[in-house]
């Protein structure tokens, strides 16, 4: 199949939805290994980056280039969404499964 010339501003979002993917799947099986080596020390530490990325995002010194509250309480709820979903795919009592697929 020829490469067809891509936008180069679609290209970057494409390649950025590559490496957001690669990264899911790096992070899942680095997972998976820790919840067969050290399951409960998975499962706390899980929940304490969940609660902590939470409250970060209200500090205004933590990711400083959102600095749109309304931006930072987005980011707040989905890295909550988003961890829940990792904590439920491992089995965890905290997790809310995600309705979407990768």
């Amino acid at each position: 199949m020829e490469q067809a010339a891509l936008d180069p501003a679609r290209a970057e979002i494409l390649r950025l939805r590559a490496r957001i993917v690669a990264l899911e799947r790096a992070t899942l099986a680095s997972l998976e290994l820790a919840l067969l080596i050290r399951p409960d020390e998975l499962q706390t530490n899980l929940e304490k980056a969940r609660r902590s990325l939470e409250m970060n995002y209200e500090d205004q010194d933590f990711a400083s280039d959102v600095p749109d509250g309304v931006e930072r309480f987005f980011l707040a709820r989905e890295v909550d969404r988003l961890i829940r979903a990792i904590q439920s795919e491992m089995g965890f009592s905290e997790g809310k499964p995600a309705p979407e697929n990768g």
